[in-house]
């Protein structure tokens, strides 16, 4: 059955989006802001995910955290914010009766939010401790060197929580200048799903974010292949496990291949029956978790193979994982396996979009990149569309070993003897 929705532009440029869902009684506010990690540069790097979190600081309506934090549980409401490289997310999701309410507290978040200067200095050491739980988790620091082994000195390559330096030195001035620059009408959309009616829901947007004026607003720096980046990184350190992430250059988030790229990762390593997780940790017992993924930006993208293996079996796991690569780009999918990879992507978007979030977050991601909306439907026609042909002729566009990355987590301190097994 196709998602129901409308789409809405206000007189400054901020778009809605409503979408109704009659089976169920919550409902999903979500705001996206079209500014992340590679807005900054590289002595602002952090502030877009500081920023994010100074909004949760309080208003002049609600003065300090325990004031939202207290309104929003007494809703019952599920209610947090993220970061990515692109775009910067906050949500609401609580019973229909509530939308009001909801909307209310996430608008006065981020149209009103004081970000005291005491706050931002505490700010700073807890952000500095998300830090350091990151980097001691070895499966979430190698991920952050993998970016950097595809994307060297761009934003791209930078972690989105910054560095100790840039967080520390964050100051209030600079959060209030980044949003004044960043958090613009046009910039900004805010989706609606779940119990309620859309006419209200769109007088209650416009009534709370009409008012805001537009005004220019930075770039970012735009990926060039050509730039530098090393292909191998390791990073010494004690762990009882290794941890690496074997990546290559992608697909931007436009592209029309990415549906045959969503059936490769299955067929890899995207579903526990696929070939990475068959051959690395079932048939040779190398590791809890393996598997493939990819990430889409405007311009390029990131595939990726991640594991945690013994010490010992690190060069094992990946050459496995090499060879798996060769042959996805060599030999067709078995049509059984071609099969299951698709209706293993048509199952999980039907089951995901069950949620009131999960429909508003499906409906916002595609209009603030692309410009458009498409049906589930019409994306699982053209999943089911991809052949065994489109896969290994996009396999051997992107699999390389010039182009193949590598980064490690672990003790080891020789990156000669890893850059051997990348072919």
């Amino acid at each position: 059955m196709p998602l129901h929705f409308s789409k809405t532009q206000l007189k400054n440029g901020l778009r809605i989006i409503t979408a109704p869902k009659h089976d169920t009684n919550a409902v999903a506010v979500l705001i996206l802001v079209k500014v992340g990690s590679r807005y900054e540069t590289e002595k602002q790097a952090g502030l877009s995910h500081f920023l994010e979190h100074m909004f949760f600081k309080g208003t002049k309506k609600r003065p300090t955290y325990l004031h939202v934090s207290k309104e929003l549980d007494g809703l019952g409401a599920n209610f947090n914010a993220f970061t990515s490289e692109e775009y910067t997310g906050f949500y609401v999701q609580t019973s229909g009766d509530h939308f009001d309410q909801a909307l209310d507290v996430l608008a006065d978040m981020l149209l009103n939010g004081t970000i005291p200067e005491a706050e931002v200095i505490k700010e700073r050491g807890v952000i500095t401790e998300e830090l350091n739980m990151y980097l001691d988790m070895p499966q979430s620091h190698v991920a952050d060197l993998a970016k950097r082994t595809l994307f060297g000195q761009n934003p791209l390559g930078r972690p989105i929580i910054g560095y100790r330096e840039t967080i520390a030195t964050t100051t209030r001035e600079h959060l209030i200048n980044y949003k004044q620059s960043f958090y613009q009408p046009p910039a900004m959309l805010v989706a609606v799903a779940g119990a309620g009616k859309p006419e209200h829901w769109r007088g209650m947007v416009e009534d709370h974010f009409g008012r805001l004026n537009a005004s220019s607003r930075p770039g970012y720096e735009r990926f060039k292949a050509s730039q530098p980046a090393r292909n191998v990184i390791v990073e010494n350190k004690k762990t009882d496990q290794a941890h690496f992430v074997l990546s290559l250059p992608s697909l931007k988030r436009s592209d029309p291949r990415r549906f045959t790229l969503r059936v490769l990762n299955n067929a890899l390593g995207g579903m526990m029956s696929s070939r990475l997780f068959t051959e690395i940790r079932e048939k040779r017992g190398l590791a809890y978790y393996v598997g493939s993924g990819s990430d889409e930006f405007e311009e390029t993208g990131a595939f990726f193979i991640r594991a945690g293996v013994p010490t010992a079996k690190i060069k094992e796991a990946i050459t496995v994982a090499c060879d798996e690569l060769n042959k996805i780009k060599k030999t067709k999918l078995q049509a059984e396996e071609l099969s299951r990879a698709k209706e293993n992507i048509k199952g999980r978007t039907y089951l995901e979009l069950e949620d009131s979030f999960a429909v508003a977050n499906f409906l916002a991601e595609q209009e603030l990149f692309l410009d458009t909306i498409e049906q589930p439907e019409a994306m699982i026609a053209k999943v089911e569309a991809v052949t065994d042909h489109d896969i290994i002729e996009l396999a051997r566009e992107l699999v390389a070993p010039e182009l193949l990355r590598l980064a490690i987590v672990g003790p080891y301190s020789d990156e000669t003897k890893f850059k051997k097994l990348l072919v």
